[in-house]
């Protein structure tokens, strides 16, 4: 088996996998490609530990802004509840670039080679040219813009608040600026029928980080991988940013990935290898879809709430569906490399 590996994407996942293979003496190839989201990220404890044992880097996030609580207003009339957090909040280009000087492959090339039998690919940010049959759940979109903090706003804290029709974000990341991030039928009008998250700004900035859209919703390929080819990071599923912390499914994502093509180099079966990445990319899925579920339940009774929460039962079902009669895993962790589990 050859150790050629063409990664399409550049964004978390990308790197993380193409870090841990380059480790390991693979000749990895990048490719750029198209990628939206939040220009800003809140990662939890788990994920910055998991980023610094990645890149052997103690002192990473060191410098980040704190978010140590979260002030939530959850349904109709529901007072603010005040509850601990333990985050940073990054920028993810700051972050992506600081990360990707660490790793030592060629610059961004064309791929030109064929996928073949000595070869893998990750497919990490969908490509315009490519068409993949994927299942969304959920209609819902975001923006993301700038905002300015009135003056006794903390800036260790964020705010989120149901509203009739959808939810509003703020995350703090410098002194007296925020990120807010809409989320609804009409994300523009959410501010004006805010009574937490309005009263922390004074003014939307027009000038600064540009707005951005993406899905909100839950989206994921139907086939996560086959013949030396494994997607992951925003090319095979996108979570819900209320709910998702998306940069941690992706470094978790790209440390499978690399794993895989790994243990394929070290012999092991790749379709039992790929069996156990899609099973285990799914179980998360289906958790985040369970989790999210509850939140747009008890969110409001709009018609917003309601197709949302419909859209996620219909997604639950068809991931319990696709996981019915599922086997017990093959393999487990260890470090950052697959086992085989004794016995099997």
């Amino acid at each position: 088996m050859g150790k050629d590996v063409d990664i399409r994407g550049r964004g978390v996942s990308a790197c993380c996998a193409a870090h841990l293979l380059a480790q390991q003496g693979f000749s990895v190839c990048l490719e750029q490609a198209s990628r939206s989201g939040p220009a800003r990220l809140l990662l939890s404890g788990q994920t910055q530990l998991l980023f610094r044992e990645i890149f052997g880097d103690p002192q990473l996030f060191e410098a980040a802004p704190r978010i140590r609580c979260r002030v939530v207003a959850w349904g109709a009339e529901a007072p603010p509840v005040e509850l601990p957090h333990s985050g940073v909040v990054v920028s993810e280009q700051e972050l992506l670039d600081h990360l990707w000087q660490k790793i030592e492959i060629p610059g961004d090339v064309s791929l030109q080679r064929e996928t073949t039998d000595a070869g893998w690919t990750i497919l990490s940010a969908a490509l315009p040219s490519q068409a993949w049959e994927s299942r969304a759940f959920g209609d819902r979109k975001a923006c993301t813009r700038a905002v300015r903090l009135v003056a006794q706003a903390r800036h260790d804290c964020c705010w989120i608040e149901s509203l009739p029709d959808g939810w509003l974000f703020l995350l703090p990341y410098s002194e007296g600026r925020a990120l807010l991030i809409s989320t609804g039928y009409s994300p523009a009008s959410l501010i004006e029928q805010s009574r937490l998250i309005a009263a922390q700004i004074t003014e939307l900035e027009a000038a600064g980080e540009p707005a951005i859209q993406f899905p909100a919703y839950p989206q994921t390929l139907c086939e996560l991988s086959g013949m030396r080819w494994l997607a992951c990071g925003s090319a095979a599923m996108r979570f819900d940013p209320l709910c998702g912390e998306g940069a941690g499914h992706a470094v978790r994502e790209g440390l499978l990935a690399a794993a895989v093509i790994r243990g394929a180099a070290r012999g092991y079966s790749s379709d039992t290898l790929l069996a156990h990445y899609n099973q285990r990319l799914m179980q998360g899925f289906l958790r985040h879809l369970q989790v999210c579920l509850p939140f747009y339940q008890s969110g409001g009774q709009s018609d917003f709430w309601q197709a949302e929460a419909s859209a996620l039962q219909t997604g639950i079902r068809w991931m319990e569906a696709r996981l019915e009669g599922e086997t017990p895993p093959l393999y487990r962790l260890s470090g950052y490399q697959l086992e085989p589990i004794a016995g099997n």
